[in-house]
């Protein structure tokens, strides 16, 4: 008796075929998110130690006297779990950018400081205080007139 179409040995192959494909895709996929994962995580990270130094930057810079403060560019380094270095073997930098904006009756002195990962931005803030001239004395100076 000749069997017409196929025998069942060869459906059941092609459905184990067709099952090995399909869990073969579903596990290509599930990688795919966990390396998507892990990469966002690492981001993450970063992005957190990046907002804690800028922010820790930003305080220290809010309690100097408008005399110390000179219009300048520095940089700090960071090692990988964001301790500080020096800037050249660093894996992390903030850089601060003080500059000056001359007022009616006081002085703006604008911070920018941008976190980077090599050439990337992490995270970027600008942070502005206001010196006002009081009781006869220049801001700008600390001298009395």
């Amino acid at each position: 008796m000749k069997f017409k179409g196929m025998s069942r040995a060869h459906l059941f192959l092609i459905e184990l075929i067709i099952a090995v494909l399909f869990f073969s895709f579903v596990g290509a996929v599930t990688i795919q998110v966990f390396a998507k994962a892990f990469r966002l995580a690492d981001d993450t990270v970063a992005l957190n130690g990046a907002v804690l130094a800028v922010q820790t930057a930003a305080e220290t810079d809010k309690t100097a006297q408008l005399a110390d403060i000179l219009p300048t560019i520095r940089t700090t380094g960071f090692t990988e779990d964001w301790e500080a270095v020096d800037p050249s073997g660093a894996m992390y930098t903030v850089t601060t950018e003080v500059t000056f904006q001359q007022r009616q009756v006081g002085t703006m002195v604008v911070y920018n400081y941008t976190a980077m990962a090599d050439e990337k931005i992490i995270y970027r803030l600008t942070a502005k205080k206001y010196y006002a001239e009081q009781m006869g004395i220049d801001a700008s100076s600390g001298e009395v007139d």
